[in-house]
């Protein structure tokens, strides 16, 4: 039975892998062609999420953004124009030099780093996350957020975006995910075949469990195949430990 840090090695050695193949899944190509019912279906929600992302974005004006697990720039492309500086973190370096040569932009700073090993040298207006919060094991969830709130800047918010169930959004040839296992079977092009972690939240319990942590959320799902919203830190948060902590601190 491997260890919990063999699994996320394992994770990080997958999305390595993936690099190159990652944006079929986005754009829905190859292995990830679902036919044009289901193709059309995923590019309505993405065009939800991205419309929701936009309207925080222009109503709330972050000056300053950490993105973690940035992959390979499907998000950053659309946040570097928005703010004036951003901080991009992944684990890959091979997703990362895809994310340079799409972003291209000049206030992104890029750094490598395990997100659970990761410590902002900073304090942001807004820490955004895409499909990561599914990887994080519960028994890290807490002490992943309370890294979350020490990287906000007072009156910050954290915006996520990630996976809803269901079964069309992952390849043909991927084992049917199953919503309470916690883990996932992905395969590569070239066969290679990874375990990872995969949680499926649904709206009202991730709310439920950010609320345990410190953080107020509000999370809505598309019609399908994502889930979206804002958290930010309580009023009066308490850390893992017991500790209570005013959200400015």
């Amino acid at each position: 039975m491997p260890t919990e840090r063999e699994i996320l090695d394992h994770q990080i050695a997958y999305y390595r892998a993936r690099a190159a193949e990652y944006d079929a899944w986005w754009f829905r190509q190859g292995r990830y062609d679902r036919g044009e019912a289901n193709n059309a279906a995923w590019r309505a929600d993405i065009a939800a999420v991205e419309g929701s992302l936009a309207d925080v974005l222009a109503h709330r004006h972050p000056a300053t953004l950490l993105e973690l697990a940035c992959g390979t720039g499907l998000f950053t492309r659309h946040l570097a124009p928005r703010v004036d500086t951003l901080t991009a973190v992944d684990a890959s370096p091979e997703v990362i030099a895809i994310n340079r040569a799409r972003v291209a932009a000049a206030n992104v700073r890029y750094v490598e780093a395990d997100l659970f090993d990761f410590e902002p040298a900073a304090r942001y207006d807004c820490v955004f996350m895409s499909f990561w919060l599914s990887h994080v094991p519960p028994s890290r969830f807490d002490a992943f957020w309370a890294m979350v709130r020490r990287a906000l800047a007072p009156g910050g918010f954290a915006w996520i975006v990630d996976s809803a169930h269901d079964p069309t959004s992952t390849a043909v040839d991927h084992p049917r995910p199953d919503a309470a296992a916690g883990m996932a079977t992905r395969r590569l092009d070239d066969g290679r075949e990874f375990r990872i972690v995969k949680l499926f939240y649904e709206a009202p319990a991730l709310e439920a469990r950010l609320r345990q942590c410190g953080m107020e959320a509000s999370i809505a799902r598309t019609a399908r195949y994502f889930l979206h919203g804002e958290a930010r830190p309580a009023t009066t948060a308490q850390d893992p430990a017991g500790r209570q902590s005013a959200s400015s601190e």
